[in-house]
């Protein structure tokens, strides 16, 4: 039933050096997680957003995942200007983190002035950062899209989920285009730490963000089967789409038969030193 019309990945060098990770969020606690690879640029860098003002309220994945969003924008221009309902946007996001540093900060605060220097450190943005549906958000704003919006959490198979609802609301002519994206970055402590004990010790697991762009064909698509296999990078909850967007041959033949048509190349940004290529 789909056709992969566009896609877009993100992520780090494949020769990228895996590096031991540390977060400095506990006091006396040697925090760090093995065999990690993230993207080389700060949030600053990672994309140059349509509002600027809406930096405060992203987190980083949500960067992430505008700065491959971003560029379906044309791919679906012509489908928002008949009819911005007839695009939906499925987003595979956990939830981001938490203030870890202002909870550090205020670990040994007198009660008496607990409220004041909460307020002090807590910025009011912090809430919006933490809310995976609220990055999705402000892709769909940034596109331009007021088609459904769907967030799915599932750590491992928020992806699939994603995928399966495109399907169905492709299959129902509830949207004529489904932008289906993820993002997953190592912001979070305990998320990167659940994640990594999940793979395998000789996987690196790997910031990465993704996004396809599906219309409607004629054939229905098995998502299940078009799963990609795991490699030697791991991209957490955007693993699977990363793939989707970047495998090669193996993985299209895998897309062939669940029924998925591909009609653009693949779309590949591999991050090295602060500059991108590979286009």
């Amino acid at each position: 039933m789909s056709r992969i019309r566009w896609k877009q990945a993100l992520r780090p060098s494949l020769n990228a050096t895996p590096q031991d990770y540390t977060y400095e969020v506990y006091d006396n606690v040697d925090f760090r997680i093995p065999r990690t690879c993230a993207l080389p640029q700060t949030d600053e860098q990672i994309v140059e957003l349509p509002e600027p003002r809406s930096f405060r309220s992203l987190n980083r994945a949500g960067l992430m995942l505008a700065a491959v969003g971003l560029q379906a924008k044309e791919a679906v221009a012509e489908y928002v200007a008949q009819d911005p309902f007839s695009v939906g946007l499925y987003c595979a996001m956990q939830d981001g983190p938490d203030d870890y540093k202002s909870a550090k900060q205020m670990a040994y605060t007198p009660p008496e002035e607990f409220a004041r220097q909460y307020k002090f450190l807590r910025s009011s943005k912090q809430f919006l950062r933490e809310v995976g549906s609220v990055q999705a958000s402000f892709l769909s704003i940034f596109l331009g899209t007021m088609g459904p919006l769907y967030g799915f959490t599932h750590s491992r198979w928020a992806g699939l989920h994603a995928l399966e609802q495109a399907e169905c609301d492709l299959h129902n002519g509830v949207v004529k285009a489904a932008i289906v994206g993820s993002a997953f970055s190592l912001e979070d402590p305990l998320l990167t730490m659940r994640i990594r004990r999940s793979i395998p010790d000789s996987s690196s697991l790997c910031e990465g963000a993704a996004a396809l762009v599906l219309t409607a064909s004629e054939e229905y698509t098995n998502w299940r089967s078009a799963m990609p296999e795991g490699g030697e990078c791991f991209y957490g909850t955007a693993h699977d789409l990363v793939l989707l967007a970047t495998g090669g041959e193996y993985y299209e033949q895998n897309l062939e038969r669940s029924g998925a048509v591909v009609e653009s190349g693949d779309g590949d940004l591999q991050c090295v030193a602060s500059e991108r290529s590979g286009d």
